[in-house]
């Protein structure tokens, strides 16, 4: 989820110095522009979807490059919310499922928030659940394409064991012969655009959770009313919440014998409200809303957040404190610190444009973790939910290229 945040006025240029992006960054902005239309279609051509809006306003057309800092701290943050949040994500949370593991993926977003006149990261939330690895794909690809000097500046580590990006991500999500990917409701989602791409990516099945049958030996399998087809492994998309059908289907997965990628039971696992139980390096303490006073602030300096919600909904920021104090259920809302957005760049009306970071991580036993995907999204004033894009100038869904090695 991308949140609402606070802004700091400017009317300044940041200089190359002082900002996150490396100045390749600026080089390329200012030799090369390409437009938006011009992103979509290419991003479209690799993809091989038209699943897009009919307006291109989904990807930005900067291309960003992290700094050598940026990149360090990111990777540094990320290390330490993934040791912090081991515990958590032990095979034993699970209950109910023929098949428990531990979580294999954390997505992480981070904020770039204002220190004074410098830059700093600011832990939004994470999940264990994958998200928009072919989108950030593709969008190398067309970068690479568009600038071709960013071939070389992927927006991932190097697997360790030396595959390329996609037999790394291969293996991981896909664990079977015959995976699939199931969503509800795939092709009315407004994510249809990455779920068809990963189809693509991965050649998988795009399945639905009203095309599942489990036999009587556990097997699963899917469908179309054409034919049947067997599956070993799940690429997971599903939210259980959003099924109605009184839980057959729930059932059904309960007992289905598969291998997952993105559990369904670890979406509910590990929500925000787990940063209140965890000890985070370099982060804040956040606390559920039945305790806001213990973080010693005022109401208007927090944010409160329902730790099941998503897309920016249920969120007050600058509450007050009648507000918090008659919160529904408080015990499922997390209160965190307020904090000011840093803007990154600044469009040719000179406007603040604001950045949020998400990393993919892949995580394993006796592994370091793995960044698989790093993302950006662009935004303007107060809201970075794609929900709001409306093809402003740099507004958009992009990545974070790793710098270039001197």
């Amino acid at each position: 989820m991308f949140t609402v945040r606070d802004s700091i006025p400017s009317n300044k240029f940041k200089t190359q110095a002082s900002s996150p992006f490396h100045p390749l960054s600026f080089e390329l902005l200012q030799a090369s522009p390409v437009s938006k239309s011009v992103m979509q279609e290419t991003w479209s051509r690799l993809a091989g979807t038209n699943y897009l809006p009919e307006q291109a306003t989904l990807f930005s057309e900067w291309p960003l490059i992290a700094s050598t800092q940026l990149q360090e701290k990111l990777e540094q943050r990320a290390l330490a919310l993934c040791k912090a949040a081991s515990p958590y994500l032990r095979a034993e949370r699970m209950t109910g499922w023929v098949h428990q593991h531990d979580a294999e993926v954390l997505t992480i977003d981070y904020a770039l928030v204002a220190d004074g006149e410098a830059w700093d990261l600011r832990l939004v939330e994470f999940q264990a659940f994958t998200s928009l690895l072919a989108t950030g794909y593709h969008i190398h690809q067309s970068h690479s394409q568009l600038w071709p000097a960013l071939a070389n500046c992927a927006p991932w580590q190097k697997p360790v064991d030396g595959r390329s990006w996609q037999a790394a991500t291969q293996s991981w999500l896909c664990k079977g012969e015959q995976t699939a990917i199931l969503e509800f409701q795939p092709w009315k989602r407004s994510t249809l655009f990455d779920l068809h791409a990963s189809s693509l990516l991965w050649k998988i099945p795009l399945i639905e959770s009203h095309q599942l049958e489990v036999d009587t030996q556990g097997r699963l399998l899917s469908n179309d009313g054409q034919q049947r087809v067997q599956h070993d492994s799940v690429l997971n998309r599903l939210i259980l919440n959003e099924l109605k059908d009184d839980g057959h289907c729930l059932q059904q997965l309960k007992n289905a014998q598969v291998q997952w990628h993105s559990h369904p039971a670890w979406y509910y696992l590990v929500h925000k409200g787990l940063a209140s139980e965890l000890k985070i390096p370099f982060e804040p303490q956040n606390v559920r809303a039945d305790e806001w006073r213990s973080l010693g602030l005022a109401p208007q300096d927090l944010v409160a957040k329902n730790i099941y919600s998503c897309a920016g909904k249920d969120l007050y920021i600058g509450p007050t404190a009648t507000e918090l104090d008659h919160l529904p259920q408080a015990h499922d809302w997390i209160v965190q610190p307020r904090f000011q957005a840093y803007p990154v760049m600044h469009n040719a009306l000179g406007e603040p444009v604001f950045a949020e970071l998400r990393l993919v991580v892949q995580i394993a036993k006796e592994e370091e973790p793995w960044i698989a995907m790093q993302i950006v999204r662009l935004y303007y004033g107060k809201q970075a939910s794609a929900s709001f894009f409306q093809g402003r100038e740099g507004e958009g869904v992009t990545v974070l290229h790793r710098p270039p090695m001197s």
